[in-house]
């Protein structure tokens, strides 16, 4: 009967509205845990009551009844170190108050530094490297060892390797899909090739306008601009806004093939000064992409050799960052049928390996043990 009336705490250092990655892991989260009948409560800074409903909306939840959203401050802020901090000591010292014998994990990683301070036994996820006066409390204050985190969960094994001499209490739990929103594939004679994600630096745009220049006969949509600016794109280049989480699997499913030309630098923002995470990522778009079974080209990354392999489910690119090999292999993999069907069913094979409602229950069964 006690873990019947337990909830999910769910701490993170973000505004809404939103549409960053950061935001996209946490709601999927959030929704997977009602999967498991077990009520949520998100603590963020701030958000917009005005636009509440439709910020909401953008993420596609199944669950949203079982969600509440609690916000720390009541007018909009500048995410500075000071205000994490406030942040973190009033998450804290509100759960201490309120909200004891409950699952919480925090993306935010200042606030688990108040979580042990206050005694409060949590989940750590930590999704790139640590810098800054935040690495000072974690690393140099030995904080990311405090018996009050039950485990630091770390996106990649690139991630958890770099850390393992820092920690030796932590599990690597990859990014996720929600497998029941992806219709079956049908594969068929190449003509619409998609890329699906962020614009920032890094992730290979520039790269997909100079492959549409040497590939007239085939259609390219990449979906995810924002406010940047492009002029003289080729006819056959079609660009789209973000869009919402529901449109995806739709996207994804009606694509030929998708691409994930990343660079050897990935950035995280669009600021060109924001940090590179091309050694540690576990992209969303990747298990997405898996999931809708629409063969995937991709730049050969050793992190992302954890989830694809060559020529099985996906072909990777050797020299992804020259134009050249990857036109040559759109263009030998696009007359291969078999080849095709092969990677997509095996696609599909790799994603059910990573669902969010596998990743959710990892977090309730430790949690349990942890507690009995």
């Amino acid at each position: 009967m006690y873990f019947l009336k337990m909830k999910v705490l769910y701490i993170a250092d973000f505004t809404l509205p939103t549409n960053r990655a950061y935001a996209i892991h946490v709601f999927k989260m959030l929704d997977a845990f009602s999967d498991h009948k077990i009520k949520s409560k998100l603590f963020i800074p701030y958000f917009e009551k005005k636009n509440f409903k439709n910020s909401i909306k953008f993420f596609d939840l199944k669950n949203s009844k079982q969600i509440s959203i609690d916000r720390i401050f009541e007018n909009s802020i500048n995410l500075n170190f000071l205000i994490r901090l406030i942040f973190g000591y009033r998450v804290a010292k509100n759960i201490k108050t309120h909200y004891t014998n409950n699952l919480i994990i925090t993306r935010s990683l200042i606030t688990s530094v108040f979580l042990s301070l206050f005694k409060i036994k949590h989940f750590l996820e930590i999704h790139q490297e640590i810098k800054g006066l935040t690495k000072f409390f974690l690393i140099n204050l030995n904080f990311i060892n405090s018996k009050f985190i039950i485990k630091n969960i770390f996106i990649s094994k690139s991630l958890a390797n770099f850390y393992k001499y820092k920690t030796k209490k932590y599990k690597v739990l990859h990014d996720g899909v929600d497998l029941n929103k992806f219709k079956k594939k049908k594969i068929k004679k190449v003509s619409k090739i998609s890329y699906v994600g962020s614009f920032y630096k890094g992730r290979g745009v520039e790269l997909i306008f100079e492959i549409a220049k040497e590939l007239k006969n085939f259609k390219f949509y990449l979906y995810g601009k924002r406010n940047e600016k492009f002029y003289k794109l080729q006819k056959n280049v079609h660009l789209k806004p973000f869009v919402q989480q529901s449109k995806i699997p739709q996207i994804l499913n009606k694509s030929d093939l998708l691409l994930l030309p990343y660079s050897k630098k990935v950035h995280i923002s669009s600021d060109i000064k924001s940090s590179d995470n091309s050694r540690f990522m576990s992209p969303l778009k990747l298990f997405e992409s898996l999931a809708s079974g629409t063969p995937i080209l991709c730049s050969n990354i050793k992190v992302l050799r954890e989830v694809l392999k060559n020529q099985y489910n996906s072909i990777l690119i050797n020299n992804f960052e020259n134009k050249k090999e990857w036109i040559e292999k759109i263009k030998k993999v696009s007359k291969k049928y078999k080849k095709l069907k092969f990677i997509s069913r095996n696609a599909l094979i790799t994603a059910k390996k990573y669902t969010w409602f596998k990743r959710s229950a990892y977090f309730i069964n430790l949690y349990k043990i942890n507690n009995l």
